[in-house]
């Protein structure tokens, strides 16, 4: 691991469990979150077979050129765009962005990506889709009207799938409509 994790490691660990109850409280039941509304440059996100499959964090946030590097901690994964070139019905991505998917990554691998286009992006992990192991990245501060991945889930995909997205969608709408001054 290099520096960019230390810092946030740090400060969460050194903080007040008072501290540590605020987030908790403002996270409900989605306790391993990354910050959304602080975008970062770089995001690590730790994919396990745990419960059905998922990703930690679920949701990251970027700025526009940040990086997402997903890293399998157990079982075998993948993480793949939702977009008809590579996987699903419809492109969850922003429009005219290219789709992306990993191979198949297990310990002592990873992916990385580079998210040059503001947007929100949804993914997945097809060998865990039935479980519900999907992922949402945010880039920059986009409108959230046109997003394709704000749009409720196609029910051609897993119902455990579909409902994880819309959750994490509901999060990421509100989030954007507040930045827009749209509450």
């Amino acid at each position: 691991m290099d520096d960019r994790g230390v810092a946030r490691r740090t400060v969460l660990v050194g903080g007040s469990p008072l501290l540590g109850l605020g987030i908790a409280g403002c996270l409900g039941d989605e306790e391993d979150e990354h910050a959304l509304g602080n975008p970062e440059p770089y995001v690590e996100v730790r994919t396990t077979s745990e419960g059905g499959g998922r990703f930690d964090p679920g949701v990251v946030h970027l700025v526009r050129g940040g990086t997402v590097e997903w890293v399998p901690e157990e079982g075998v994964h993948d993480v793949v765009a939702y977009h008809p070139d590579t996987h699903g019905p419809r492109s969850r991505t922003p429009t005219a962005t290219e789709p992306w998917a990993s191979g198949s990554l297990q310990g002592g691998e990873s992916y990385d990506h580079e998210f040059e286009t503001e947007g929100v992006y949804d993914y997945t992990c097809v060998r865990h889709e039935e479980g519900g192991m999907a992922g949402t990245v945010v880039v920059g501060w986009p409108e959230p009207e046109g997003q394709p991945a704000l749009e409720p889930a196609s029910r051609e995909l897993p119902d455990a799938a579909a409902e994880s997205i819309d959750r994490q969608s509901d999060r990421v709408r509100e989030l954007l409509e507040e930045e827009h001054g749209r509450e």
